[in-house]
């Protein structure tokens, strides 16, 4: 849960006033909020859907020494 939450705040902290909430704020002027939201909502799950399946290719690719590096400096 410690994880989950570190990574939910950093992004959250991160993506604050970034360019996405510009476009949302600019969408949203001409069209529908709830349209608009669902739309960013789809569009960040499949961003992320890509870099996770890029993680997971370099993290198979280099034989889980990401992952062991990772480990080994966290206990």
């Amino acid at each position: 849960m410690t994880a989950f939450l570190t990574a939910f705040l950093m992004v959250f902290l991160a993506e604050l006033g970034d360019k996405t909430q510009l476009l949302v704020m600019a969408f949203a002027a001409k069209y529908r909020w709830q349209t608009v939201m669902l739309a960013v909502l789809i569009a960040t799950v499949a961003n992320h859907l890509v870099a996770i399946i890029i993680g997971i290719y370099v993290n198979s690719s280099s034989g889980n020494l990401l992952y062991f590096r990772y480990r080994h400096a966290h206990q």
